[in-house]
């Protein structure tokens, strides 16, 4: 005989604390790790930039200005909305809303965010935004240590060292 009072009984099983998946850079959904934050962030930005200034120099465009300016403006707007999605993608790994990722378009309280996001580590465990995500692959590694070079080469390059 069926209780009525009973809690009801649920047929799917509970979701494994220890599963993980494995991030896409493409994606919108889902949480990714510091490494995976700073590469994915920041490395499509640096490289759409570079390539920007070498096609400017080789179709001789310096002298067009709203041209270049228009070719920037654009270029900065993808660099922005995918530095968002990845910011985004970040704080769920936090268990934090999205919309944080606005803070990104506040100058004072963005290097405070991005300083947050790459100090804190998420979550160990699932989260309502999903489970953890894997490892980081040695793709991401390099990615990071290519963007390490490329900081201290600008640098260099300021100071006119070496």
């Amino acid at each position: 005989m069926d209780n009525p009072y009973a809690a009801p009984a649920s047929t799917t099983p509970a979701p494994d604390q220890r599963a993980s998946y494995t991030p896409t850079p493409f994606s919108l959904d889902g949480r990714i790790g510091r490494l995976r934050f700073l590469v994915w962030a920041f490395l499509p930005a640096v490289v759409l930039l570079m390539l920007l200034a070498y096609l400017i120099g080789q179709l001789g465009l310096v002298e067009r200005r709203g041209i270049v300016q228009l070719l920037v403006l654009a270029a900065g707007l993808v660099a922005l909305a995918i530095a968002l999605a990845m910011t985004r993608r970040r704080l769920h790994d936090l268990a934090r809303p999205g919309w944080w990722a606005l803070l990104m378009l506040l100058p004072p309280l963005n290097l405070l965010l991005i300083g947050y996001l790459a100090y804190r580590a998420g979550d160990a465990g699932g989260n309502r935004y999903g489970p953890p995500p894997s490892e980081n692959t040695t793709l991401v590694a390099a990615g990071m240590w290519g963007m390490l070079l490329l900081a201290v080469t600008a640098i260099a390059a300021q100071f006119e060292i070496g």
